[in-house]
């Protein structure tokens, strides 16, 4: 912008070249715009991008080292390794819930003794399990227990004998010597106990309603 020479104020020139202001004659001259420290905008400019550049060339380099670093670690490091699935779905095998009434039923109920010939173990729980009969050394199931009722679920498919002894056969097929009377539950059903009454009658309650009744045999 031009200015006054003489009173330095924006340069407005009359028709006899003087000043509008000051009434001088003067002659238009270019402001000079002062900076802090003196520096050349060109300068400045010039140093500003080589800066930048710089910056940016740093941070590529540090963010590929931090990259390079981070996989060297990873691969490097401590721990256990990955988990790899198994089968199609990456599941893990399905356990039968059996399997774990089951367990649970052995630890609860136990110490167990397996029984030979014609021995019933009477009064104690038996567990019948792949054609062999074993007795609770701990536990027994009184018939007088509340909660007995004629079992509906099918766990004994037939029932023969006479007197205190009575044969069954379960839903697979297995035959079983057992005393009237006498608790007892099939491995194929841990949660469900049997008993068979006086009057050749299937009697069976949950095995939660026998845990809660049991009796502790004595010596």
């Amino acid at each position: 912008m031009d200015v006054c020479g003489n009173c330095g104020a924006p340069l407005e020139v009359s028709e006899d070249g003087e000043c509008r202001w000051c009434h001088a004659k003067v002659r238009g001259t270019h402001s000079r715009v002062h900076r802090v420290g003196g520096d050349q905008p060109g300068i400045r400019w010039k140093w500003n991008w080589r800066l930048s550049a710089i910056a940016a060339v740093a941070v590529a380099l540090a963010a590929g080292l931090g990259v390079g670093i981070s996989g060297y670690v990873g691969s490097h490091q401590a721990g256990p390794p990955t988990a790899t699935a198994h089968g199609p779905s990456g599941a893990a095998p399905a356990v039968p819930p059996q399997s774990t009434e089951l367990q649970a039923l052995r630890q609860d109920f136990g110490p167990w003794r397996q029984l030979t010939g014609q021995l019933t173990g009477s009064p104690a729980l038996l567990l019948l399990e792949s054609g062999s009969v074993y007795a609770s050394q701990r536990w027994t199931v009184s018939p007088a227990a509340a909660w007995w009722a004629q079992d509906l679920g099918g766990n004994v498919t037939s029932l023969a004998g006479s007197g205190d002894h009575a044969t069954i056969t379960d839903a697979d097929g297995i035959s079983y010597t057992v005393r009237v009377n006498q608790a007892f539950i099939i491995s194929s059903n841990p949660g469900t106990v049997l008993l068979i009454s006086p009057g050749r009658t299937v009697m069976s309650m949950s095995l939660a309603q026998a845990t809660a009744v049991r009796q502790r045999l004595r010596g």
